[in-house]
Formats: C-alpha cells, sequence, structure tokens
C-alpha cells in the first residue's frame, strides 16, 4: 500500500492515478461545464451552476453554487456584484 503525498494540499497520488486512467482510456479527459444564467434587472444577473459531465458520467456537485454579475454605476448598473471582466479575472487567478 502507497503512503498518501499531499503537496500543497493536493494529493499528488490522486493526480498520478488519473494522468495513469486518462493514459488508458482517454476518452475519460473529456469535460462539459455548463451554467444557466437568469438575467435579474439592468446589468444584473445570476448564475447557478448545478452539475457538469466528465468521466464519461453526468456529476452533481456536492451544493449549487450561485454567482451574481453587475456592472458598476460609470458601466451603466448598480454594483451590485464583480463585473463580467472581473469574474474572468477571478477564473484566470484560480
Amino acid at each position: 500500500m502507497s503512503e498518501q503525498k499531499m503537496l500543497n494540499g493536493v494529493d499528488v497520488g490522486a493526480v498520478i492515478s488519473l494522468i495513469e486512467a486518462v493514459k488508458e482510456k482517454p476518452d475519460l479527459a473529456e469535460s462539459k461545464f455548463r451554467v444557466d444564467n437568469q438575467w435579474v434587472d439592468g446589468g444584473h444577473n445570476r448564475t447557478t451552476v448545478k452539475g457538469f459531465y466528465s468521466a464519461c458520467q453526468e456529476i452533481s456537485h456536492t451544493r449549487e453554487f450561485v454567482v451574481e454579475a453587475d456592472e458598476p454605476p460609470i458601466l451603466a448598473g448598480k454594483d451590485q456584484a464583480l463585473n463580467p471582466v472581473e469574474h474572468l479575472l477571478n477564473a484566470l487567478a484560480s
């Protein structure tokens, strides 16, 4: 039995196992992410994330995620949430 190795909070053994599984069955690497978006008012909208497709199956998140977006007043919004560019910057930083 191999010892679990953690590096910066990442289970290195799990990552290696994933890489080996994808090498054996490349279809496991296909992923499709989806969101539902609803307009609220003006530039304000709400996005809900429930699940995704990966490893040849539909997978539900352990909980639903809700993210909102808006624009600051200078861009004709009410500044009720990050604007789309700020969400993109957060995604890139993540």
